[in-house]
């Protein structure tokens, strides 16, 4: 897949300056793809440097000719869809929050309420909330403490 970017001074200064210091990470590393792009480096080269794919880099190299800097500032568009509903996430919110309750008590009260299975697998170990390691609570049990 042959991919040419013609930059001025004043761009690949811009985007070198991007590069470096933008703030996240993907920003920069699409900087990056594109300014090398500019330098004649064969896309496949500049993917495997870049650790991206030749589709991600020519999408963005497609995105400079269109648009310019702000072509490669928009976000990501893609992904997959939600499981649940904003409806379906509110009754497990309220839920919740309304009395003491197992996940596996939460994904039936959603399923009564939208009368549909639910979507997605429950895990107990969630990654959101930070877990103590069982002798941590072992010990504040021991001591009278409630974790």
């Amino acid at each position: 897949m042959k991919c040419v970017v013609e930059l001025s001074e004043a761009e690949e200064k811009t985007l070198q300056q991007m590069s470096l210091n933008h703030q996240h990470r993907d920003m920069r590393i699409r900087a990056a793809g594109v300014m090398m792009l500019g330098r004649k480096i064969k896309l496949t080269e500049a993917a495997a440097q870049l650790s991206v794919s030749g589709q991600s880099l020519y999408n963005w190299a497609h995105a400079w000719r269109e648009s310019g800097i702000g072509g490669l500032l928009v976000g990501h568009k893609g992904g997959r869809p939600r499981s649940l509903s904003e409806a379906m996430i509110a009754t497990a919110i309220e839920a919740a929050s309304a009395e003491l309750m197992t996940l596996r008590q939460i994904a039936q009260r959603v399923e009564e309420a939208h009368r549909v299975p639910f979507p997605c697998r429950l895990d107990a170990r969630s990654t959101t909330l930070p877990r103590q390691p069982r002798r941590a609570k072992l010990e504040a049990a021991r001591f009278g403490q409630f974790v």
